[in-house]
């Protein structure tokens, strides 16, 4: 085996001692330009800020914390295409059958074996490097593939697969590859007669699963989504983006419980994923556990996506009227935030909310909370404190309207913002002009939302 075949390694497992046979191996190769890592965080972190690209990384997907198997997925999924276009190798002895999922639906179809054996070990590294520099390998179309749907060069994709296609019409793997590219491509219906077809044949494929999900959830059938990804979770249960998808599915319906309880099998495969964290503090404070959250979200630095978050949930829910439910998330976000430069929105909303539901005692408490907490320049919740003081003295010029019953509340189940949209449809999302906001009656107070 020539040098040339890779230029860069990485061998990440935490037994010091296959790391040590691995590189007696290199060293009687000659291989030089090479890194050996204990733990999948250093080791990703290397892959990301180093600025010579890995062209090899094979990882144990046994390793404990920041397990192998979590590491494996970042670099398949990874936002930066040096990462990504990484060849990735499993290094694989007794795995059970979760994990075999997850190799399958990565389409993970090379592996390397352990206990390492230096022949066999020599041996495989050739395999590796033959499909490494032939430009039709399997590795390499999957490779440009995936780069072309990211680009949104929907045209370089389909001339990527069609042909494989006609040289195996049957192949799942590939009709499902094709749903992908429509579905991203917005030809909703055509992607949702491929993956029929797929899922017809075989009902428990996981990729097709995955993105009928994603079609489900255009088309608004939330709870026929929710069904297909829990579906595919029995048989995969480590796949971490579907995790994460479930945790905030279950936190737009109101089920903060389950919410908490995909997001922490996200931090049991990593407990270092941001996203996971941010879930979890925020499943947390929905259901009132504030000190709890505080301690999650205390090393995040995501105030403004929280009280966003927070905040724009509310709406949903005050709008949707569910007002309890609404008025409970702003208190309970206050108490989590400890955000001084956007309490007094929050406040604010809690008030127009209260005097929307007919609670003007409650309204007059908290919009003058609100008013005390505003910079003196922002005027919304002085002339909302002012509306209400003339109403409760009887002023005739500001006597309220006759209080309609409020609205009962909306069966719309899964109240999603904007922010868990753009995450749930990741790459898959139609770019829309922004709308313009729909103007509320005249004299009518509107509730603020910041961010989505």
């Amino acid at each position: 085996m020539t040098q040339s075949a890779f230029s860069h390694i990485m061998v990440v497992d935490d037994d010091p001692d296959i790391l040590s046979q691995v590189e007696k191996i290199f060293v009687k190769l000659g291989i030089k330009n090479y890194r050996t890592f204990l733990s999948a965080d250093k080791a990703l972190k290397e892959l990301e800020e180093s600025q010579e690209s890995f062209d090899l990384v094979i990882v144990d997907v046994r390793m404990p914390i920041f397990s192998g198997i979590a590491l494996v997925q970042y670099i398949k999924t990874h936002p930066e295409k040096k990462v990504r276009e990484t060849f990735c190798v499993p290094l694989v002895g007794s795995i059970g059958r979760e994990d075999k999922a997850i190799l399958s639906e990565f389409s993970f179809f090379e592996t390397v074996a352990k206990p390492i054996a230096e022949k066999a070990f020599i041996a495989r590294l050739e395999e590796l490097g033959e499909q490494h520099k032939n430009p039709n390998s399997d590795k390499n179309f999957q490779t440009q593939f995936n780069n072309a749907l990211i680009d949104k060069k929907y045209k370089q994709a389909e001339d990527l697969i069609l042909p494989r296609i006609k040289q195996d019409p049957k192949s799942l793997r590939y009709l499902t590859l094709y749903a992908e590219l429509l579905l991203r491509a917005q030809q909703i219906k055509k992607a949702e007669e491929f993956l029929n077809k797929v899922l017809k044949i075989d009902q428990n494929h996981i990729m097709a699963l995955n993105l009928m999900s994603k079609v489900y959830i255009k088309t608004n059938r939330f709870d026929d989504a929710m069904k297909v990804l829990e579906k595919a979770k029995v048989y995969s249960p480590h796949n971490i983006d579907r995790l994460l998808v479930i945790g905030e599915l279950h936190l737009g319906s109101g089920e903060a419980d389950k919410a908490e309880e995909n997001f922490s099998s996200v931090l049991k495969l990593n407990p270092n994923d941001e996203r996971a964290t941010y879930g979890l503090g925020r499943a947390l404070a929905t259901q009132g556990k504030t000190e709890e959250s505080k301690k999650v979200l205390a090393n995040l630095k995501k105030g403004v996506e929280l009280a966003s978050f927070f905040n724009n949930k509310g709406i949903l829910l005050v709008k949707a009227g569910k007002y309890g439910e609404g008025v409970t998330l702003y208190k309970n976000a206050i108490k989590v935030l400890d955000d001084q430069e956007r309490e007094h929105l929050l406040l604010y909303n809690i008030a127009l909310a209260y005097s929307k539901l007919g609670d003007s005692p409650k309204a007059l408490d908290f919009a003058k909370k609100a008013m005390e907490k505003s910079p003196k320049e922002y005027t919304k919740p002085q002339k909302l404190l002012d509306r209400l003081q003339k109403e409760a003295k009887g002023d005739p010029t500001q006597a309220p309207k006759p209080q309609e019953v409020p609205p009962p509340a909306s069966k719309e189940k899964y109240l999603l913002t904007g922010s868990q949209m753009d995450f749930i449809m990741g790459g898959f999302e139609e770019v829309k002009a922004p709308e313009p906001p729909t103007p509320s009656p005249a004299g009518e107070e509107e509730f603020i939302t910041f961010g989505t």
